[in-house]
C-alpha cells in the first residue's frame, strides 16, 4: 500500500491560505522541488513530507489530504 496526496485538497488549502508552491515549501522546511515533484505526481510523498505538511496546515487530517492506494502493480 502506497500513501497518495489528494492534490485538489492541498491546492484548496494553499489557494485558502494564498500560498504558492514556494511558500509552501518555505514554511515545510523542504525544497521548492520536493513540493513541484510532488504536486505533479512524479514523486509520493514520504513521511517527513506528510507529517511536516500536517504540522504547517493547521486542522488538517491525514483522512483529508491523503488517502492510502492498495493497487498493486505485478512486475515480470
Amino acid at each position: 500500500m502506497r500513501v497518495k496526496i489528494k492534490h485538489e485538497k492541498l491546492r484548496e488549502y494553499m489557494s485558502v491560505n494564498n500560498w504558492s508552491e514556494k511558500d509552501l515549501a518555505e514554511k515545510m522546511g523542504v525544497s521548492y522541488v520536493t513540493v513541484y515533484r510532488v504536486l505533479r505526481k512524479k514523486r509520493e510523498p514520504g513521511n517527513e513530507f506528510i507529517a511536516k505538511l500536517l504540522n504547517v496546515l493547521e486542522g488538517a487530517t491525514f483522512e483529508e489530504l491523503f488517502y492510502l492506494d492498495s493497487s498493486v502493480t505485478k512486475r515480470e
